[in-house]
């Protein structure tokens, strides 16, 4: 593995770093199109189902996917992570291993399924819950093939016809829900409209792997033991952050009830908007980081923090204005009936920001060959997670009420991902940050906190007040330099305009 690094670090040398950027740039606009048609239409049918099913059915949905999400991460595999680290720089290795994970997810996916079955029997769920469970499980595994899919086209740089499949698909997806909302149709109904969606998503991304990447569908076991042993840590590392990042809904559905996980739920829904860059980031920057990590620690270190200033410029004040004004977008979006989702919403808000910091963090990483560490920082996560939701969540509902439980979960989450971070910044050393980028990221925070208290004493205002919230944060952030706009519009206007020399789609 070393040797094999070190020649793609010869191999790498004489391209321009500069160039790497902006090629990365262009594919993230391109995806980051993709992304910005797919969340308007998923944030229009997510405002809609609360509204439509109402607490308690909307509960159920969330319980499905939460729990079919937590189960089938045994899936992964490792798979994805490793892609986009080896397969950036060597396309034709994906066809040595694919065929092997396909057949093994195959089994595995059987096996969760009878597990799920089994548990849910045990717990006394209805048989609507448990149809609506299998169906979200079985497409749990297209989810899982289109990921891997994903990751090798992200890693060759061929974005342009998968940017407009993520459209076609989740127009697929609407479609169906809004035919089962008119029909009346039961909640199966829903999950079969996602099932329909990521099926044909899998057939076309295969098709795409293949014309672009020579991806071939066959059984080398000594390479996919090897690719197996290879991602371990990769996948014990996604297993314990998926796990902990889901099992909250589960758990909120067997210590509480089915209405405490639809506004759970809700509160979610709305935070996780602050993650609309999250794909970006994996696609784009770790074949970036990669081929930084090739050339030298330096490089690398320099566009970690670059990165990671230009992301949360963007996720602060998404998750700010989120924050304050939890209570407007819980009655906006969903009706007065999902109320109590707001103070779960109020907390995850700034925990989604973390979660940024953590996410690059953890690709910086692992360029730096401390992917066993990360699993440990990952698994610790997994205990502070699981150990707290068990304290929390039925305290939380004697202590705040209706939408305590959620609450809980919520608080759970913040402290979770505030220690994993944590972890991870004490590895990375100052690497991960410098003058500039810690001054950058401390008045946008500085400006948040001013904004927070500014907010409550305009409370009476009601919704108006968020327009004054966002004009005190965006004449704070110009005024002392934490956003440098000029830079942020050089770089996308030289991106575009060197847009002929990107790979090709």
């Amino acid at each position: 593995m070393g040797d094999d690094r070190a020649r793609v670090g010869e191999a790498l040398a004489d391209r321009d770093a500069p160039s790497a950027t902006l090629l990365a740039i262009r594919n993230g606009l391109k995806l980051g199109a993709s992304l910005v048609f797919t969340w308007g239409i998923a944030l229009t049918i997510r405002m809609m189902l609360p509204r439509y099913l109402g607490p308690t059915r909307f509960g159920s949905l969330s319980f499905a996917d939460g729990f079919t999400t937590a189960a089938f991460i045994v899936l992964g595999l490792g798979a994805d992570s490793y892609i986009r680290k080896e397969v950036a720089v060597r396309p034709a290795h994906a066809s040595d291993f694919f065929g092997g994970i396909f057949a093994l997810r195959v089994g595995l996916g059987a096996l969760v399924l009878l597990a799920m079955a089994a548990v849910l029997r045990q717990t006394g769920r209805s048989g609507d819950v448990m149809g609506l469970v299998m169906l979200y499980g079985v497409t749990q595994f297209f989810v899982s093939a289109n990921a891997t899919f994903s990751a090798i086209l992200h890693a060759k740089g061929r974005v342009g016809a998968m940017s407009v499949l993520a459209v076609v698909t989740k127009v697929v997806w609407a479609v169906g829900v809004l035919l089962a909302m008119a029909t009346g149709a039961r909640l199966w109904a829903y999950a079969a409209s996602y099932l329909a969606s990521e099926a044909i998503e899998t057939v076309v991304l295969y098709r795409l792997a293949a014309a672009h990447v020579g991806l071939r569908l066959r059984v080398d076991r000594r390479a996919t033991g090897a690719m197996l042993l290879a991602a371990l840590p990769y996948y014990v590392q996604l297993f314990a952050t998926t796990a902990y990042g889901k099992l909250d809904i589960s758990l909120l559905e067997f210590m509480g009830n089915t209405e405490e996980v639809g506004w759970y739920g809700a509160a979610t829904a709305v935070a996780s908007l602050t993650l609309l860059v999250t794909p970006l980031i994996g696609w784009v920057l770790m074949p970036m980081f990669a081929r930084a990590a090739a050339r030298s620690r330096e490089e690398l270190d320099a566009q970690v923090r670059r990165s990671l200033e230009l992301i949360l410029s963007v996720a602060i004040p998404a998750g700010l204005m989120i924050q304050v004004g939890a209570d407007v977008w819980v009655r906006f979006m969903f009706g007065e009936a999902f109320a109590p989702a707001a103070g779960a919403l109020r907390i995850l808000a700034p925990m989604f920001v973390v979660m940024y910091v953590g996410i690059i963090y953890s690709i910086a990483l692992v360029m730096l060959e401390r992917a066993w560490a990360l699993v440990f920082i990952a698994l610790g996560g997994l205990v502070v997670n699981v150990t707290l939701n068990l304290l929390l969540i039925r305290f939380s509902m004697r202590l705040f009420g209706p939408g305590g439980g959620g609450t809980g979960c919520s608080l759970a989450m913040l402290a979770t991902e505030i220690f994993v971070t944590s972890c991870m910044l004490g590895l990375l050393g100052r690497g991960g940050f410098d003058r500039r980028s810690t001054l950058a990221i401390a008045k946008s925070v500085g400006a948040g906190a001013l904004v927070i208290v500014l907010d409550r004493m305009l409370v009476g205002l009601g919704p108006p007040r968020l327009v004054v919230d966002a004009a005190v944060y965006t004449a704070f952030v110009l005024g002392t330099g934490a956003i440098r706009v000029r830079e942020i519009v050089s770089v996308v206007k030289e991106a575009l305009r060197r847009r002929s020399g990107a790979m090709g789609d």
